[in-house]
């Protein structure tokens, strides 16, 4: 098989491959090298090559595992490997050439998967924000566009995925930070369901609410289903996925924002129309329908989200300041960021357990609509990926995400459609507590109907010399 055909080649296939014998995993990683540094130069998805340590872990790889010599890049923040640079996104990191002490579970989990470790990926500064563009390091731009955002914070995660360095990459989600940068650059994630896979936050950031979880972005559903299935900690018993074929499924759709009343762009509304036909087409029992506590949650949150956000921000920011051995003052980080860790200061932990207990009440409501119903269907993002250089908060890249980061619950990214503009516009799809596996199933239903894996940004086919 040529390099032309290999990057085109889902994990699944590539980790075949080798089994086989037809590839080795030195050419896999030569192919994805390749990519890397004709590509990052347009993207500026790859901040850290780790080209030497992928050389040292194909040495001791174990032929027997399920992804064995599958090259895999990392995002640079939450999941560390011991002695490798980490940055979070931050200058105050990058300076000192800060490296990691540890080497955390699920990059432990990945190795035993048989991934090779090639490379760290660009995220918004402390992994906050619906948009890659950090100060450091510069903005990720998007295969299909590069004038536009790869969404963040897992942005150059995604962008790598979109234009075939590698078939499969890392990231990390408290709010939409996998499933942003999946529907802004048209490739697959899924943010599991609370506990089931080992997930730190990065810079050590609180998360009393349990909305962080780390995972990975494909382009195959199989792919995300392998990868679940090796690194995944057990959940409740889910339906048997070779059965979901025999099981009508109760599906409700969601086209406008009713979280905040923002604006939808028609591309998006109709990538949940889609999913519906498709659905129906496949025996769900399809209706316009949606968790009635969706309607103005924003507005009922809003406040309590400002009060336990700041003194999370502030608690990275002292993680980062013991890292780096100084105070951050302006230039460290963003104004955004500076402005938020100021607000901590005022606010008790009185305020923040009210505030986290009202954000938990908000949950419960969301939660009884899946007594009757399997799957919800919303847009991803409330427009395609927008113009770099915008703020890149929930003005630009809406909110659908966020509710189901707080209720636990399992949610995807799946890009079932494209604007008239050739921009990827993606569905989200959310399961039951711990439905992980169905939510797969389903996902891979859909994917058989309507594919989207051949789909390849102009980008990743015209290769510089």
């Amino acid at each position: 098989m040529t390099d032309h055909d290999l990057w085109k080649q889902d994990a699944t296939a590539q980790a075949q491959l080798v089994r086989c014998g037809d590839v080795s995993p030195a050419e896999l990683l030569d192919c994805a090298i390749d990519r890397i540094d004709r590509l990052n130069p347009a993207l500026n998805a790859v901040i850290t090559p780790l080209y030497d340590l992928a050389r040292e872990q194909l040495a001791s790889l174990d032929r027997d595992a399920p992804f064995a010599g599958v090259p895999l890049l990392l995002k640079d923040a939450s999941i560390e490997v011991e002695g490798t640079p980490y940055f979070i996104g931050t200058s105050a990191l990058r300076d000192i050439g800060y490296r990691s002490h540890r080497t955390t579970e699920l990059a432990r989990r990945l190795r035993r998967a048989g991934f090779v470790f090639l490379g760290k990926t660009n995220c918004a500064e402390l992994s906050a924000g619906s948009t890659t563009e950090p100060l450091a390091f510069g903005p990720t731009r998007n295969p299909w566009d590069t004038a536009r955002t790869a969404g963040g914070s897992s942005g150059g995660s995604a962008a790598a995925v979109a234009a075939g360095m590698v078939s499969i990459a890392h990231g990390g989600d408290a709010g939409g930070s996998l499933r942003y940068p999946a529907a802004c650059c048209g490739v697959a994630t899924l943010k599991p369901s609370r506990g089931r896979i080992p997930s730190e936050t990065p810079a050590a950031q609180p998360d009393g609410l349990g909305v962080w979880t780390e995972f990975v972005l494909a382009r195959t559903v199989r792919d995300l289903s392998g990868v679940f299935a090796a690194i995944a900690d057990p959940g409740p018993v889910p339906p048997a996925p070779a059965g979901l074929r025999a099981r009508s499924l109760r599906v409700g759709l969601m086209t406008r924002d009713l979280i905040a009343g923002m604006e939808v762009d028609p591309a998006c509304a109709q990538a949940v129309a889609i999913t519906g036909r498709l659905l129906a087409q496949a025996g769900h029992a399809v209706e316009t329908a949606h968790p009635p506590a969706l309607a103005g949650w924003a507005g009922r949150i809003w406040r309590a989200f400002g009060i336990v956000a700041p003194p999370a921000r502030a608690a990275q920011v002292r993680w980062l300041e013991a890292a780096a051995g100084r105070p951050m003052t302006e230039g460290d980080l963003d104004p955004e960021t500076l402005q938020t860790i100021a607000l901590a200061a005022k606010i008790t932990p009185e305020q923040q357990a009210a505030a986290a207990g009202t954000l938990r009440a908000e949950s419960t409501p969301i939660l009884d609509w899946w007594r009757d119903y399997d799957i919800l269907v919303t847009p991803v993002t409330r427009q395609p990926a927008w113009p770099l250089g915008l703020h890149g908060g929930a003005a630009d890249a809406g909110v659908f995400p966020v509710p189901f980061s707080f209720t636990g619950q399992p949610a995807m990214s799946v890009p079932v459609h494209w604007s008239d503009a050739g921009l990827p516009a993606a569905v989200q799809l959310v399961g039951p507590v711990g439905g992980d596996e169905l939510l797969l199933a389903l996902a891979a239903q859909i994917e058989e109907a309507a594919p989207w894996s051949h789909r390849w940004p102009p980008l990743a086919e015209e290769l510089p010399v």
